[in-house]
């Protein structure tokens, strides 16, 4: 049975393959990576966005916002430096809070609250930052209180902290290098130990070794994916959608290193071929770097369209209607790279024969 067969080829990859040099290399360099990264900058041990705060009445919002895991409160003196904070992202969001506003929420008078926004701050974290503020005034005023949230921008809207401008280029990491080059080095290996034909010499067929060695690929791929997108904290209710876009290019970086791995004899090539391929994998990744670069430049890269869809989902609270055309184009590109990874182990088993 075919699927029989697959499977003890993938058991054998999962075995023997999880302890050669790549394998490791593929799990533990997005991990780095990213503890590096977050360490440097601060959010991977951060509690969550960042609100400053002016009390002018000692208000118990005050006293339950600190209470609360999922918010890291800073208290201000002045509204001047309240405003520098959140100008220069310091803060993501900054509110004052005037003496007589508990009292004027329990009477259930119209109170209005302004809140200044820093330009460059991600939607998920002003929409945290919105829903504790709006949860503790209701938990104060006993009620649903008539407050009228005035948002003030401040800062620029491209000065994106460095943590989220890299992120983009961990998640292409976690997916490609586990995706392509795992697979790729697992082909050149057994051609270069020449096992392949004691393994053909087999019931198994050169299409069970090459969907073997993909699921080998997508599995570790999907699993570093998820992992560093959950410690960056970028999971969000759009979890479904995250996971199908993770799959998509996990099966496409498969099919791109079994395609480079089945016209590479030896791994000093492999080698020389992943690094010329950096930057086609990698590229999108430099886009959200340096935000000087126009987007459609992007768009050039396939791995564009693995990236694009998580980043608006997970950082702009993007939903299916936001990413559906890049999407289906994803799936395109997918669909022509397994089309080739096909026609590729057909020829080859009929060399073989």
């Amino acid at each position: 049975m075919r699927i029989r067969r697959i499977g003890v080829l993938l058991s054998k990859e999962l075995i023997y393959g999880s302890k050669s040099f790549f394998f490791i290399f593929a799990v533990v360099t997005p991990l780095i990576f990213t503890l590096f990264v977050n360490l440097i900058f601060g959010s991977l041990f951060s509690s969550g966005p960042k609100l400053g705060i002016i009390d002018q009445g000692n208000s118990q919002i005050v006293e339950s916002l600190k209470n609360m895991e999922s918010i890291n409160l800073k208290e201000y003196s002045s509204e001047i430096e309240l405003k520098d904070a959140v100008e220069t992202g310091g803060r993501d969001v900054g509110v004052v809070l005037q003496e007589n506003f508990d009292s004027m929420i329990k009477k259930g008078e119209l109170t209005k609250l302004t809140t200044y926004v820093w330009g460059g701050s991600l939607l998920k974290n002003r929409a945290i930052v919105s829903s504790a503020l709006l949860y503790q005034i209701r938990e104060v005023s006993g009620k649903k209180a008539p407050v009228d949230i005035t948002p003030v921008s401040l800062g620029e809207e491209k000065n994106i902290p460095w943590e989220d401008r890299l992120l983009p280029l961990i998640v292409l990491m976690a997916i490609f290098i586990s995706g392509f080059a795992i697979p790729a080095t697992s082909l050149v290996d057994e051609k270069q130990k020449r096992t392949i034909g004691a393994v053909l010499a087999t019931p198994a067929t050169q299409s069970d070794i090459f969907i073997s060695k993909g699921l080998m690929g997508i599995i570790v791929s999907m699993v570093m994916g998820i992992a560093i997108l959950i410690l960056n904290h970028a999971f969000n209710a759009q979890l479904g959608l995250i996971v199908f876009i993770l799959l998509l290019g996990a099966i496409m970086a498969c099919c791109f290193g079994l395609i480079i791995g089945a016209f590479i004899k030896d791994t000093a090539s492999l080698f020389s071929a992943i690094k010329g391929l950096g930057i086609i994998l990698y590229g999108p990744g430099l886009v959200y770097i340096f935000p000087q670069i126009p987007e459609w430049v992007g768009k050039f890269f396939p791995t564009y369209y693995v990236i694009n869809p998580i980043m608006e989902i997970t950082q702009k609270g993007g939903s299916w209607s936001t990413v559906n055309l890049n999407v289906f184009i994803l799936i395109g590109i997918t669909a022509v790279f397994c089309t080739i990874v096909g026609v590729i182990a057909n020829k080859t088993r009929q060399q073989e024969a």
